[in-house]
């Protein structure tokens, strides 16, 4: 019986470290040749240690996902004191944090977006894994700010959470997409007009807009 060759915890490391970085740039096209060269490792050691490309690509997202929630601050929406203030402190952070880490964050981009260039059983899968670390990661910051609301009587409050996370989500999108365009920018105080915008969209969830 062959003698099973001893793992490297470094060659790991380096293997998915490099894999991170291409799949997150160039999708699941990108060459494990690439992959191999950026770790300093061989072709044949690139499967040695992950089988095939399917699995390096799994392993590479978990890997992803595992960064991202190792650095995260969840103060960041959990000490806010209002909605809106927390909307526009988490958006800025989450910005500021898809630059450090621009290949994990392409990556999952990537995930979320059904990269079209992966076989479709793969794109199941990894798009399951994400979905599900992603409503956990969701829950832990909707279940602080609800906790933190009088709800109107007879609602329901995993629907209250539902729908926050659905606002949640579209406000923050508009909200990147302000800090691309202006990059500059760091201070609350100098934020006024992406913030009275926010303010009107809370202000339409907390009293709705139907005239009472």
């Amino acid at each position: 019986m062959a003698k099973r060759l001893t793992r490297d915890p470094q060659k790991e490391k380096a293997i998915l470290a490099a894999a991170v970085m291409a799949f997150g740039t160039d999708g699941f096209q990108a060459s494990t040749d690439t992959i191999a060269k950026a770790a300093g490792v061989s072709k044949g050691s690139v499967f040695r240690y992950f089988d095939n490309k399917k699995k390096l690509y799994v392993a590479a997202v978990h890997q992803a996902m595992n960064t991202l929630i190792s650095v995260v601050d969840f103060n960041v929406w959990t000490d806010s004191t209002d909605l809106v203030n927390m909307i526009i402190r988490a958006t800025k952070y989450k910005t500021e944090l898809s630059h450090k880490y621009p290949h994990e964050f392409g990556l999952l981009t990537r995930v979320y977006a059904h990269d079209i260039n992966m076989p479709e059983q793969l794109r199941n899968e990894v798009f399951l894994t994400f979905n599900k670390w992603a409503e956990k990661t969701q829950s832990i910051i909707v279940n602080s700010v609800v906790d933190k609301l009088e709800l109107r009587p007879g609602l329901n409050k995993e629907t209250v959470k539902n729908y926050l996370s659905i606002m949640i989500q579209e406000i923050s999108k508009k909200i990147q997409s302000y800090f691309e365009k202006h990059p500059k920018i760091q201070r609350i105080e100098d934020m006024t007009d992406i913030i009275a915008e926010v303010k009107s969209y809370m202000d339409m969830i907390e009293y709705g807009i139907v005239k009472k």
